[in-house]
This record gives C-alpha cells, sequence and structure tokens, in this order.
C-alpha cells in the first residue's frame, strides 16, 4: 500500500465517499445513486488482505454486532453510542491483526460503518418506495 498510485486512489476515495454521504445527508441525490455507486465499488476487486479490504470486512461486522448489542439490550439504541462501539470494535480488530490503525485508517472505517449502517435491512426501502 506504499505505492503512490495507491495512496492518491485511497485518498480520492474518501474524497468521493465524503461528498457522495454530505450530499445524501442534504437530500440532493437519493439513495438510487448511492446504491449505484455501492454496486460499481462491489464490482472492483480489492486486493486480498489490503488494508482497506480488511477495515470493509471489520466494518461489516462490527455493524453487526452492533445491531445484535443493541438488541440485546447491552448497549443504548443511540445513533452516537451505536457508531462509537462500532469504530471501537473497528480498531480493536485492527489492531488484533496487527494492521497500522492511523488516520487515514480511522477515515475508511468512518465511511465503512456509515456505509454498511445504509445497507441494514431496516435502512431500506421496498420496491414500491413505501417506508417499512
Amino acid at each position: 500500500m506504499s505505492d503512490p498510485i495507491s495512496i492518491i486512489a485511497l485518498c480520492l476515495a474518501l474524497i468521493v465517499a465524503g461528498i457522495l454521504i454530505f450530499l445524501f445527508k442534504k437530500r440532493v441525490i437519493d439513495e438510487t445513486a448511492i446504491e449505484g455507486v455501492g454496486q460499481i465499488l462491489d464490482g472492483i476487486p480489492a486486493e486480498a488482505g489490503s488494508p482497506f479490504e480488511m477495515i470493509r470486512e471489520y466494518s461489516k461486522i462490527a455493524v453487526r454486532t452492533v445491531e445484535q448489542l443493541v438488541k440485546n439490550g447491552i448497549i443504548q439504541k443511540d445513533n452516537t453510542a451505536r457508531k462509537e462501539k462500532a469504530m471501537e470494535i473497528v480498531e480493536t480488530a485492527a489492531k488484533i491483526d496487527g494492521l497500522e490503525y492511523g488516520a487515514a485508517e480511522k477515515e475508511i472505517a468512518d465511511s465503512c460503518v456509515e456505509a454498511e449502517v445504509y445497507n441494514l435491512p431496516r435502512n431500506q426501502k421496498s420496491p414500491d418506495g413505501a417506508e417499512e
């Protein structure tokens, strides 16, 4: 990952992700655009064992773990508490696997956790557009 092109690509991806999240929160774009970007990103093979891929997997596990902890009443249903716990799980997993976890990795984790929360079934709309 020390390749300059990889670092530039990662920085650009983080910037684009931040812009998309901002535009979605401001309701400039809708979930269809986000889903399209997600499908494109899913089609891009990530290098197995790359820091990005590892953080992405940690984020998936962390979000699902936090959802279960909320269901069991172990943590509050507060968005801030859930996000903090998910980020804590990602950081712990990264450190256990010996992955360097600095500011860039934390930013990636933040974006990946947000993406995973969006993908939760409770945040999806039915095909006819009605809220579930």
